[in-house]
This record gives C-alpha cells, sequence and structure tokens, in this order.
C-alpha cells in the first residue's frame, strides 16, 4: 500500500487562500478597534453577511479539495484528508474510465472516475497530492489495466 499525501502546511489552498484570510480577518478586526469601532458590529447581521458568508465559502472549498491517494493492491482508494469518513474506493477489476487533469498555474489537479453506467463524474481535487507524484501514480495504475487519460500533466514526465 502506498500513500500520495504532503503535509497540511505544503498545500495550495492553505498558503494561497487560508493564511491570507486569516491574517487579512485579524488585521481588519485590530483596524476596527483602533478606530473605535464597536467589535459587537462583528457579530450582529451585516457582520455575519459581510465576513462570515464570504468565510464558510472559503472553508467550504478547502474541505472538498483535500484529498489523497492512496495505491493498495487491490483497490484505489481517495481520501480526504480533513473528512476522513468521505472516501472513494475503486477496484482496479471494475469497468472504470480515469481522468486526471491539471489545467496548470495556480489550479488544483482533479481526478474523475467515470464509470460505465453513470455519465456524471464527481471531481476530487488532489490539493494533498504532490505535483512530481501524479507520473508514477498514473503509471501504476496503467499497469494495473485501468484506462487512464491525462490533460495538463505531459510536461512532468
Amino acid at each position: 500500500m502506498k500513500k500520495y499525501r504532503r503535509s497540511f502546511w505544503a498545500a495550495c489552498n492553505v498558503n494561497s487562500m487560508i493564511i491570507p484570510w486569516v491574517v487579512g480577518s485579524i488585521f481588519c478586526y485590530f483596524l476596527m478597534i483602533e478606530d473605535g469601532i464597536d467589535p459587537s458590529r462583528l457579530l450582529s447581521f451585516y457582520g455575519f453577511l459581510f465576513l462570515g458568508t464570504p468565510t464558510l465559502g472559503v472553508l467550504t472549498y478547502f474541505f472538498v479539495s483535500e484529498f489523497y491517494v492512496i495505491l493498495s493492491d487491490d483497490a484505489l482508494i481517495l481520501k480526504n484528508a480533513i473528512c476522513p469518513f468521505w472516501k472513494k474506493k475503486v477496484f482496479y477489476g471494475d469497468p472504470v474510465k480515469i481522468k486526471i487533469i491539471y489545467l496548470s498555474g495556480y489550479t488544483i489537479p482533479y481526478i474523475q472516475i467515470i464509470r460505465s453506467a453513470r455519465r456524471f463524474a464527481w471531481r476530487y481535487y488532489l490539493d494533498r497530492v504532490r505535483l512530481k507524484d501524479f507520473p508514477a501514480i498514473i503509471d501504476y495504475l496503467r499497469e494495473k489495466g485501468i484506462e487512464v487519460h491525462v490533460k495538463g500533466m505531459e510536461y512532468f514526465k
């Protein structure tokens, strides 16, 4: 069994979204106190509307994109790092097609597992997998007989 997982602090979302959002919120809070604005306004309806709603949106996006890959002897397992009960297990013998797509830049690569009976495939964003680990994952899945379509990862080989 091989896990492809990097640390929490190395994830793209932590460095580009979570840390700046927390630092910016704390900075705005101290500016409000310095200007003599009552901090209880943050807990009002408008404070929730302008600060709480974007925070919930950022955290929701963060929870959805924290998947990593486990390659066992008989199955591919995609597991969420924050909510470990949220996982997807695909056996190598199942008739599936896998798409791994990376749009380059600061985007997060994602994997789609397409079964023959369904047309809809959920996107599992793999923020916890290092980009240089993808060629090993792709080669291993192809060895196991799974049809893997790759887009945007050609230069990692």
